[in-house]
């Protein structure tokens, strides 16, 4: 299971789509819940919305693992407080990134705000040369997004394709732009809690489109086959 941009705040209290969706999954709980960033509501800093975020997570009946999102650590214009940011997030969240095998799948989390960082993108790129098809979970997308400010730069994008280049990565699946949508192999998690903005002006060449993607809350249920196929599903289960 994929959660995203749940921009989780003590003061705002428990989202209305929380209960539905923590049952729903404790149910029949699955392999793993991922949630690929923005955990937090705005600020990277915010102790209280951080430790009420940890506590919701921790009703989940399931292995648990979270990448930062540019709320969690800040984005790409603050970079002198990114390594205390990542080693506060490390400290609550158990790591930034990993790699963990699910019968025969690889499935692997990077830390976009790493990208460009010859020892992470090292060990990214250890982590899909694998036998394996991967799945891959970061929270910027690697394909797609407008220019328009809040995007991947062209420099951090080209690391991560270089890192990646070897293995055998079947799908990208991202959060952060708060909408489903599906291109190739990127797969776009919507924000379980925030509906997605107007649609922007799709840019020449990215792929995107108006009429093909969703901005509505959901979760995303990725169905791993033992013959290397991989699907997923939009899931709101609070409907």
């Amino acid at each position: 299971m994929q959660l995203s941009d749940t921009h989780l705040s003590a003061a705002l209290g428990v989202p209305a789509q929380w209960p539905a969706t923590r049952d729903w999954i404790n149910a029949d709980p699955p392999d793993l819940v991922v949630h690929t960033g923005d955990i937090v509501l705005v600020d990277p800093d915010d102790g209280d919305d951080r430790e009420f975020a940890m506590a919701l997570m921790a009703e989940i009946e399931a292995p648990f693992v979270a990448l930062p999102g540019n709320h969690d650590v800040g984005f790409f214009d603050e970079p002198e407080h990114f390594e205390r940011r990542i080693a506060t997030f490390c400290d609550a969240w158990g790591a930034d990134r990993f790699s963990i095998d699910l019968g025969r799948w690889r499935v692997v989390g990077a830390n976009t705000y790493r990208f460009g960082n010859e020892q992470h993108d090292r060990w990214l790129a250890s982590a899909v040369e694998s036998d394996r098809p991967t799945l891959l979970f970061t929270h910027q997308p690697l394909a797609g997004e407008p220019d328009d400010g809040w995007e991947l730069p062209v420099t951090l994008r080209a690391a991560a394709e270089r890192a990646i280049a070897q293995g055998d990565v079947r799908s990208v699946a991202t959060g952060h732009r708060h909408r489903h949508w599906v291109s190739g192999r990127a797969v776009w998690c919507p924000s379980m809690t925030i509906l997605g903005s107007d649609p922007w002006d799709p840019v020449p060449g990215s792929g995107w489109r108006l009429d093909d993607s969703d901005g509505r809350h959901g979760i995303i249920e990725h169905r791993l086959g033992p013959d290397g196929t991989h699907d997923h599903a939009v899931i709101r289960p609070w409907d």
